[in-house]
């Protein structure tokens, strides 16, 4: 019950957060939460970082040309999806997801097909790189990495493909669409 809870409460924080436009909440909101738990902070932002550097580089080059000030706009941005990202991995890291969504067997059917996705790609990868490690003696040349990451991620295709057929039929199996 404390996972439901929990899970309701995050989506009902995320929701409300995204009525907030004061970038003082949010940046108060950061700061507590790299009090609360640094380490958590520090992941939220290497989720991000890609992501929010393309998005707030595209809106400054955008802002050269119409003349635009985004400045306010992109601290809010950027403020925002941290604290966001934050709350969901702080969340998510201390409820069973899946309890959380027991109520309903379709949710519970869906985020476990979700997670053991995840895990299993995750494995997969670890796998890659110690193999990597263990067969390498010295440091890769450009040419082997590159090599290295187009054998890895045809594999990683292949195997989308391969579990998203897998997965298809398993839903049609137990009656998601027809």
């Amino acid at each position: 019950m404390k996972d439901r809870v929990l899970f309701f409460a995050m989506i009902g924080v995320i929701v409300l957060l995204t009525f907030i436009h004061k970038v003082e909440i949010f940046l108060f909101l950061a700061i507590v939460f790299i009090f609360f738990s640094y380490k958590i902070a520090i992941k939220s932002l290497w989720a991000i970082l890609f992501f929010n550097l393309s998005i707030t580089l595209g809106y400054i080059f955008q802002s050269f040309f119409t003349g635009k000030d985004v400045f306010d706009y992109l601290i809010l941005f950027n403020l925002r999806v941290f604290d966001i990202t934050f709350l969901v991995l702080y969340v998510t890291s201390k409820i069973n997801i899946i309890k959380a969504v027991s109520f309903s067997k379709s949710l519970r059917f869906l985020f476990s097909a979700t997670l053991s996705q995840i895990d299993s790609f995750k494995r997969s990868f670890d796998d890659f790189i110690f193999a990597l490690k263990s067969r390498s003696v010295k440091k890769l040349g450009e040419r082997k990495k590159k090599e290295f990451i187009s054998a890895m991620f045809y594999f990683f295709l292949q195997k989308a493909l391969h579990n998203s057929k897998e997965r298809s039929l398993a839903l049609k199996a137990r009656g998601f669409f027809d």
